[in-house]
């Protein structure tokens, strides 16, 4: 549901058109301030508009042409999305708007003529901790031409089940935030191994180049790639448990002291 997520102006406050909602996929709280939404000409990248943000957090376009608000015309823009507080990693989106839920696309909801879509958005390399997570780092690198991932889509399930979603940047930096193991009780069981699956095209990363960003729906139709828990071995890599006060590095074994990145290898 995203009606919680905004204050009940919102509602009088959006006009006729597309818009937009943003969560922090680390807290699942809305993000309502420090984002900046430009909306770009495919071709000649022409700026056509910067977002107004509605108290609520609500990003839409007012002052936008009527040419350009029809949802079913063909994708002919994209929206830039940034964080100037350098807390998520930037994306774009197609515009007109994804019409259903794919990737970081959680949602959609129609208010009057208006249609808003809640993004989710991922942790940036220079975010800390939110109160009460735990930090999981990695540099992503082509085990075949030692270059660094960039725009990979990494999943990790831990060993409570909880799946937790994140990126890496243009440099192939990865940072998760996510919550600690729950307490174990006397007797019960071993909790279950966590589960790391990376995904990986690079004609996502050169398409990136032209905004700086990865579009959403090619960033979730990566396939998937294999990381190494050996750098001779093709043994897929098992993160370890995330432990209290202390951050969990995601690195392939027998790689050189200087070299500690996860290396990653086609399925």
């Amino acid at each position: 549901m995203l009606a919680p997520q905004f204050k009940p102006l919102d509602e009088l406050q959006l006009p006729a058109g597309d818009a937009l909602s943003f969560v922090d996929s680390a807290t699942s709280e809305a993000v309502v301030s420090g984002l900046r939404c430009s909306l770009v000409l495919r071709r000649g990248g022409k700026l056509l508009g910067r977002a107004v943000v509605t108290p609520g957090g609500a990003h839409h376009w007012p002052e936008l042409s009527e040419r350009w608000r029809d949802p079913a015309a063909p994708v002919f823009a994209d929206v830039l999305v940034q964080d100037e507080l350098e807390r998520f990693l930037p994306l774009s989106l197609p515009w007109p708007l994804p019409a259903a839920p794919v990737g970081q696309i959680e949602g959609g909801l129609v208010i009057g003529s208006s249609r808003l879509l809640r993004v989710s958005l991922l942790s940036a390399p220079a975010r800390r901790a939110p109160p009460g997570l735990g930090s999981v780092y990695g540099l992503l690198v082509w085990q075949l031409s030692a270059r660094p991932l960039a725009w990979a889509r990494v999943s990790l399930t831990d060993g409570d089940g909880r799946v937790h979603d994140g990126g890496s940047d243009a440099e192939g930096r990865l940072t998760l935030h996510l919550p600690l193991a729950r307490p174990q009780r006397t007797g019960s069981p071993p909790v279950p191994a966590s589960q790391l699956h990376v995904f990986f095209d690079p004609a996502l990363a050169a398409a990136a180049l032209r905004l700086g960003a990865p579009d959403v729906l090619a960033f979730a139709a990566q396939p998937e790639v294999l990381a190494l828990a050996r750098a001779g071995e093709g043994t897929a890599y098992v993160p370890a448990a995330l432990q209290a006060g202390e951050p969990l590095v995601l690195a392939t074994l027998d790689l050189p002291p200087a070299q500690r990145e996860l290396r990653l290898v086609p399925l």
